[in-house]
């Protein structure tokens, strides 16, 4: 947990946009939002040009920079961002920057030279670091109180009869406060216990306390 102000440096003159962290109530429960500025607000101004999405006041929970360029073949861009406690009239993208980030590389290749196989080609060794990097940024706190759910937030509209009588309706006891390995944050928000075993396989490798655990 990051605690404390923090300010996010980013290099040129990005298009900042501001909404709220809320669901979409009137798109998911045809019932009224509680601010006009929801949760879907940066996919709607970006792709279906709503600009009316995000909060002009630029102020909010969430909040996005954009850049735009047109990038020809075999061109490439680059825009540096720093997430840091440095007030803004101290912005740092240039000077350190550079070293910290050449320092943080030689880090990782240290830190993933005694990890992968040797025994793997220079090719097939590339795969094995991209695959235990994915396994230790797909790290994810889930809470999930079986009761809570099956009754609804109560922030919310009352949730469909269905979750009165889920698949493992035995398991009300169940109640999940932890930091878990993910397989994809984005397309599968959930664990199951198999999946669980076998990424603890290869965490092993990587962070032995976490697979104990």
């Amino acid at each position: 947990m990051i605690a404390g102000p923090r300010w996010l440096h980013c290099e040129g003159d990005p298009k900042l946009l501001f909404t709220e962290n809320e669901s979409n109530r009137r798109l998911l429960w045809n019932t009224e939002n509680r601010s006009p500025y929801v949760k879907d607000a940066f996919h709607r101004y970006l792709i279906d040009s709503e600009e009316e999405a995000v909060n002009p006041g630029q102020q909010g929970t969430k909040a996005a920079d954009v850049y735009q360029a047109r990038i020809e073949p075999g061109d490439s861009a680059e825009w540096r961002l720093r997430l840091t406690n440095t007030p803004p009239e101290e912005i740092r993208l240039h000077g350190d920057f550079e070293a910290v980030f050449h320092t943080r590389r030689e880090e990782a290749d240290e830190f993933f030279a005694k990890r992968v196989s040797p025994a793997l080609s220079v090719d097939g060794q590339h795969v094995q670091r991209q695959a235990l990097a994915g396994l230790l940024w797909s790290k994810q706190f889930y809470h999930y109180d079986v009761r809570t759910w099956a009754s609804g937030d109560p922030a919310n509209p009352l949730p469909s009869g269905g979750r009165k009588h889920p698949r493992n309706l035995d398991w009300s006891h169940l109640y999940n406060e932890d930091i878990i390995s993910m397989p994809d944050k984005w397309e599968y928000p959930w664990y199951a216990a198999w999946d669980l075993a076998f990424h603890c396989i290869p965490l092993a490798l990587v962070d032995p306390d976490f697979a104990k655990e």
